[in-house]
């Protein structure tokens, strides 16, 4: 099963469109925050694709979107947040270490505009910005598989 991973948005969003043709499986989509509106662009234009989302330092004035969600995903724990209120831009480790605390397999976070590909205990990932790159998450057989692409 494959999902994309994309952050970052910012109001442009033919990225996330191009991966999303380019990636006719797709299973899941998850989004790491920034902007909030994008998010529900993407999920009207892909309404049979499962959506999983947070907000980000730049979604304002959204009441019923978290800024940190801990989901499965064919039997995976993931934990997903956007990072700014875990420092990401000066280091990852509070995040991850906030990740294996809930005991997730898989933490992803934007934020930085930055790719980073990790796996120490857990998958750590940031797709970087949805401008420029996403990350696809594959689970075949109970096995974990990240790859980040660049747009």
């Amino acid at each position: 099963m494959k999902a994309l991973i994309f952050s970052d948005s910012h109001r442009y969003t033919a990225g996330i469109h191009k991966a999303m043709k380019e990636n006719p499986d797709t299973k899941l989509i998850i989004f790491a925050g920034d902007m909030q509106s994008d998010a529900e662009e993407i999920m009207r234009t892909y309404p049979r694709i499962p959506f999983a989302y947070v907000l980000g330092n730049n979604d304002w004035f959204v009441r019923d979107v978290p800024y940190d969600r801990f989901f499965e995903f064919c039997g995976k724990k993931i934990f997903l947040t956007h990072g700014h209120n875990y420092g990401v831009k000066m280091s990852p480790l509070r995040v991850i270490m906030k990740a294996k605390e809930l005991g997730a397999d898989i933490c992803i976070f934007g934020h930085t505009h930055y790719q980073l590909l990790e796996h120490n205990d857990i998958w750590a990932v940031n797709p970087g910005t949805a401008r420029s790159g996403y990350a696809v998450l594959t689970v075949d057989n109970g096995e974990i598989n990240i790859e980040l692409k660049k747009i």
